[in-house]
């Protein structure tokens, strides 16, 4: 195939200009109260960036309303529930409560990537029935459900533009494709993006759960897988109320990962970059407890650049002296959840 070339194209500027705006927030600390300063300055400008105060109407006093009734498994039930958490936007999310908790469990918020939405960490059907199979590769091993299995009070939501929550005229279309590039589009105006929605809901999720009575307040936690991962990552960042973290398939360099190739347009944040690379946001985590999977044969998120992200956190991690906090789960698999080590992690 033979490649025209143009004088007038930007590839070397698009190249170049990643090297003149990236910050680098953690590259001269080297003291634990700088990296705690640094960390905290991150959590700020977070916020900032995904403008989660810019969020109009958001709802107060959320009414919790079932929806249908609930699925009785040997080791939990599933329940679905609606809520308003913005004036004419309601949300689908998923309760798993494991059977016989006899101290207050655990609580997990569980955040599905790309696929067919929530129902594919939870392991039912369409119409919210039990299912006895999988589409695709199972790349997010119904880890919600898995949660469950061990003990975890888990809430799982229905992220903003995919499954039940596209857009209307979205949802005739196959069930594997989202509203992200519509969503991501229409947000910029208002200075959103499809993130800020979805880290929203990810702090609702745990204000929920913290006002479950059969919820450990202390022990709740957030899990999320690619773009779930990143939905995690940030909202992990803003919400200390998360004192466990797992990002699975998600931690790596932008440079190497989602500015490498297409990538769904709602891994774009504007400014991010402003602020530092994915590795930043994760150390800002610290001394949180992190627990990072990372597959040696994802080719999405590629396991040399995610091994030089591990480094990065791990020196974070050192100087503050919390290295028993972080958790690094690098496994012979693709781009999905391994479970190894992270189901454990938050049932504990």
């Amino acid at each position: 195939m033979i490649m025209r070339k143009s004088s007038y194209s930007p590839d070397a500027f698009m190249q170049g200009i990643y090297d003149e705006i990236l910050a680098k927030p953690y590259e001269n600390v080297n003291d634990a109260k700088s990296a705690f300063e640094t960390g905290k300055a991150i959590k700020e400008k977070t916020k900032s960036m995904l403008g989660i105060d810019k969020i109009p109407c958001k709802t107060k006093d959320l009414k919790l309303i079932p929806v249908g009734e609930a699925l009785i498994y040997p080791e939990y039930t599933l329940q679905k529930y609606s809520a308003e958490i913005c004036k004419n936007l309601n949300m689908l999310f998923y309760v798993l409560t494991p059977k016989n908790i006899n101290n207050p469990a655990p609580g997990a918020v569980a955040l599905c990537g790309h696929g067919y939405g929530v129902r594919q960490i939870l392991n039912i059907s369409k119409r919210g029935r039990k299912k006895h199979f999988n589409y695709f590769d199972n790349y997010q091993k119904n880890f919600a459900a898995e949660l469950a299995k061990r003990g975890c009070v888990v809430v799982a939501p229905e992220l903003f533009g995919f499954g039940e929550a596209r857009l209307q005229k979205d949802l005739i279309k196959p069930f594997y494709i989202s509203s992200c590039d519509e969503l991501s589009h229409h947000l910029l105006p208002y200075g959103l993006a499809v993130a800020s929605m979805r880290v929203y809901q990810a702090i609702v999720c745990a204000e929920i759960l913290s006002g479950f009575e059969n919820v450990n307040k202390e022990k709740i936690s957030c899990m999320g897988i690619s773009g779930g991962g990143l939905t995690a990552l940030y909202a992990s960042v803003i919400e200390e109320q998360f004192r466990k973290i797992v990002i699975s398939g998600y931690v790596n360099t932008f440079r190497d990962s989602i500015l490498s190739r297409w990538h769904c347009p709602d891994n774009y944040i504007p400014s991010s970059l402003k602020i530092g690379e994915i590795h930043d946001f994760a150390s800002a985590l610290a001394p949180r407890e992190l627990l990072i999977e990372s597959g040696i044969r994802d080719k999405l998120f590629p396991i040399e650049a995610s091994k030089t992200a591990h480094e990065k956190i791990k020196r974070v991690y050192s100087l503050i002296g919390a290295e028993d906090k972080l958790h690094i789960d690098v496994f012979d698999g693709k781009h999905s959840v391994s479970g190894r080590k992270s189901f454990e992690f938050l049932s504990k």
